[in-house]
């Protein structure tokens, strides 16, 4: 009988070992976690066709799968302990379910008159619900079933990194530090640093979010590990307060990221924390919103502001009538703009009707240069995908080159109505990004910082973030000794070390056998 070769064996040992620790988290989806599958499905198609001024049979259908087949990959992922995995990150966003669902059917009711519309997209809607669903199916085939066993595997996971209790205030003073120089040398305006001078200080500013991620991580593995009450205190520390820095950054999107990364943490070292972290996570994701409103209606005022501390500064002197009035206001912008995730690639989808042709390709290279360290780009070239989408079909049916949108807007983009495919492609990205992250320790905390960077735009997203988890890494390399953890590797990765090159069968089994009877 032919076996496989021992680092392999090894290596599967390794997952298979970890996935059966992941299935006691259920016993598979059982009869409760489909009714509630069926039940959010059922009910989102009624919504759809009882509250859509324009009721379509295809747009609610197609709503109702997007909800079924995304609950369902989220149920899988935190089954099979990969909520940190770049396949997470497709599934699990800021808004990524209600953008794919009834977040579009706010747009349709509040009409052709909406907050920063393109005329004639809402007519659209349906095919671009069609083409979503469409395009998750492709991913989860991909992720779940073409290259389910590359998913399995995890070398190294959040779990078997442990970081000492004083890294968790390390952490929080690096990202204080680093946004503290910025803010010396730069004004920041609207989440971001302005007219920012030099390579060094650009990565900087571009990845400055990255360390308060990194803190929140920290402040997690250490508060759940802790085995004492002063420990805890100190992990709680490291958790509370990235949480806050992300108000004086603006971007409420940042905020529940940072939410929405502390849950995930959480449940990958508590799996049976469940409904404690998810009430945990909605309180924390309500509060931070209603302040972050505010902070945003600051910014966008007739003086606004110009650094993170004056940030802080407008949360001062307020009182609760204050706040409801601008979080009423502003609730009603986000429910016309930023929940509808088909408006952008039904933009695309009227803008093509109307004569466009897609940009084959285009919207990739736009993501590449965006990619490319400032010295690397080539002269005369748009450095953004979303530049180069909006040059390409801004008059045909776009308007607005800020549309909201899913990963869906770049598959239109370079492909038009065949535009699902790019969800073939994202799908082989996560599987592939989660094998590279899985050779290294250093690499995956600097994935665990910058994410897999599927975002709305994917080639911006991709791009961008390669080159932010290069510099991050550089920071986790200069900084070893504050920041990286201690990494204890999982059963079946200690043996697969003892194996050295040229070692025969005969050679490789005594040296495991000798290895479980030192034990």
């Amino acid at each position: 009988m032919n076996r496989l070769p021992v680092p392999y064996e090894l290596a599967r040992h390794a997952s298979e070992s970890q996935t059966v620790a992941a299935d006691s988290i259920s016993k598979g989806f059982g009869w409760g976690g489909w009714l509630f599958l069926t039940l959010a499905a059922f009910l989102t198609f009624i919504v759809f066709m009882i509250l859509d001024p324009d009721p379509s049979l295809l747009l609610a259908s197609c709503s109702a799968l997007n909800i079924a087949i995304m609950l369902w990959a989220i149920f899988r992922l935190y089954e099979m302990r990969l909520l940190l995995s770049p396949m997470a990150g497709v599934m699990i966003g800021p808004a990524w379910i209600i953008q794919y669902s009834l977040g579009n059917l706010l747009a349709r009711m509040a009409g052709e008159y909406r907050y920063s519309s393109n005329p004639g997209s809402l007519g659209y809607y349906p095919l671009a619900a069609l083409l979503t669903t469409i395009g998750l199916v492709f991913f989860c085939w991909v992720c779940f079933g073409l290259f389910g066993k590359y998913a399995k595997y995890y070398r190294i996971q959040y779990n078997d990194l442990t970081w000492q209790p004083w890294q968790a205030l390390t952490t929080s003073l690096l990202a204080v530090s680093i946004l503290a120089y910025l803010s010396s040398k730069y004004d920041f305006v609207n989440g971001y640093f302005r007219n920012v001078e030099g390579q060094f200080d650009a990565a900087l500013a571009s990845s400055s979010y990255f360390f308060v991620v990194l803190a929140l991580t920290v402040g997690v593995s250490v508060m759940l590990k802790a085995k004492s009450g002063d420990i805890a205190l100190m992990g709680m520390a490291g958790v509370i307060f990235p949480l806050l820095i992300s108000l004086g950054l603006r971007s409420r999107t940042f905020m529940i990221t940072e939410v929405i990364t502390m849950a995930l943490c959480w449940l990958t070292l508590r799996p049976d924390h469940l409904r404690r972290v998810l009430l945990l996570s909605a309180v924390a994701a309500v509060v931070l919103y209603m302040l972050g409103s505010v902070i945003k209606d600051a910014n966008v005022s007739g003086s606004g502001t110009m650094s993170i501390t004056e940030n802080f500064y407008t949360l001062l002197n307020l009182d609760f009538n204050t706040i409801k009035e601008i979080n009423v206001y502003s609730s009603s912008l986000d429910a016309e703009y930023h929940l509808a995730g088909y408006e952008f690639p039904s933009a695309l989808l009227l803008s093509i009707q109307n004569g466009a042709s897609p940009i084959y390709g285009q919207a990739v290279m736009g993501g590449v240069f965006a990619g490319l360290p400032r010295f690397l780009r080539p002269v005369d070239t748009i450095n953004s995908e979303r530049l180069v989408i909006y040059k390409a079909f801004y008059g045909k049916g776009l308007r607005y080159g800020d549309s909201i949108g899913i990963p869906l807007t770049s598959g239109i983009a370079d492909w038009g109505v065949f535009g699902s495919i790019v969800y073939l492609f994202i799908g082989a990205y996560c599987i592939f990004a989660w094998r590279v992250v899985q050779t290294s320790p250093r690499i995956f905390v600097a994935y665990l910082i910058v994410g897999s960077g599927i975002g709305d735009l994917v080639w911006d997203s991709i791009f961008f973030s390669i080159r932010a988890l290069a510099f991050v890494w550089i920071i986790l390399f200069a900084l070893d000794k504050f920041i990286m953890p201690k990494w204890t590797p999982p059963a079946g990765v200690v043996e697969r070390q003892l194996i050295k090159p040229g070692m025969d069968r005969y050679s490789r089994r005594d040296a495991i056998r000798n290895r479980y009877r030192s034990r």
